[in-house]
């Protein structure tokens, strides 16, 4: 809970105080000359808001607490996705009583949304679901809960060459380069400044994000993880790239495209080539290469940003067709010699 000082010299707190009927948000503010009675005026309201849905707050209600309780901790993405399951997940339970819930009604959500959304975004809103129950002390056996099972998609990836072939010479050839050669999120790439690299080293810091929130997109500084942090050697030729790109100041972004500007272009270009492939599927490209390649994983996980190595190996290493015929002909290679050497 943040106060603001206004112009008037007032200071203003504002408190989401629920949603309407549209999903839109309803905002309480209190306003006061001192900052310290603004942060009392709220505060006493969120109190007075917590008792009131102490015993029967329904589902939604105690969905709601549990993201205003935790909205100066938590990022601001976690806000807005926990904000999402509120709006879209489980209708059928945010008007039920938390205290009155049984698990067949929860498992009947779950079914009911298995039918239109992904196992892994069932998983999410689960996941909430349960740490708001916990919060709440909600006396609820999810022993016999059952998620859809979350399957790994085998994703055929083109070679980094059929995709430099068909970028190079265009407006989005640079951010391409950097997500599939150095790694780079699309909200790392579109985050880059032209201050972030320094011109004696070649070296480049990825220290910036652009993220989506409640209120639009927003310059974050700090990337997804704090291992996500960190410097890159930046290689000639995309270094060259780079200093093509007409600025008057180190503040100015070196990819000066929208988030949702620089993806459509790459998709639609993507599919006028045959290639059904996302922007992030760049970041899958590089990993698959450093496998490819021999790189250990340690060095991997430092290049990329990625936290564990599980994530690394269980989502991102993936192989590409061109290379994997490569290894077939090996495999089958030596096992033929043998086969034809016994006739």
């Amino acid at each position: 809970m943040k106060a603001k000082k206004l112009p008037s010299g007032n200071y203003r707190v504002q408190v989401v105080a629920g949603h309407d009927e549209n999903g839109k948000r309803i905002v309480k503010s209190f306003t006061a000359k001192e900052e310290w009675e603004a942060l009392r005026l709220a505060s006493e309201y969120v109190g007075k808001f917590d008792q009131c849905y102490d015993v029967n707050m329904t589902v939604a209600q105690a969905i709601f607490m549990y993201i205003e309780s935790r909205r100066n901790v938590l990022e601001e993405t976690t806000i807005r996705d926990y904000n999402q399951v509120l709006k879209y997940r489980f209708p059928t339970l945010m008007d039920v009583k938390i205290m009155n819930i049984k698990p067949i009604q929860i498992q009947q959500a779950i079914n009911l949304e298995a039918a239109n959304v992904s196992p892994k975004t069932i998983k999410n809103a689960y996941g909430l679901l349960k740490s708001v129950f916990k919060m709440f002390n909600a006396d609820i056996n999810l022993y016999s809960i059952m998620l859809p099972k979350v399957r790994k998609k085998e994703k055929e990836l083109p070679s980094f060459e059929e995709i430099f072939n068909i970028v190079k010479g265009t407006e989005i050839e640079l951010p391409v380069l950097l997500a599939s050669w150095l790694s780079l999120r699309i909200g790392e790439v579109i985050g880059l400044q032209f201050g972030d690299i320094n011109k004696d080293t070649h070296r480049i810091k990825i220290r910036r994000t652009v993220i989506r929130t409640d209120e639009g997109l927003k310059v974050r500084e700090g990337c997804k993880t704090e291992k996500s942090q960190r410097q890159l050697e930046v290689p000639q030729y995309i270094y060259d790239l780079i200093m093509s790109v007409p600025h008057k100041s180190n503040d100015d972004f070196i990819v000066p495209l929208t988030r949702k500007a620089l993806y459509s272009r790459f998709t639609r270009l993507m599919k006028r080539n045959g290639i059904e492939m996302t922007f992030h599927d760049l970041r899958h490209l590089n990993a698959s290469i450093m496998l490819m390649l021999g790189i250990p994983d340690k060095y991997a996980m430092e290049r990329g940003g990625w936290s564990t190595d599980s994530v690394l190996k269980s989502v991102y290493q993936q192989t590409f067709s061109s290379e994997r015929q490569k290894i077939d002909k090996i495999i089958d290679g030596y096992f033929n010699g043998i086969v034809s050497d016994s006739k």
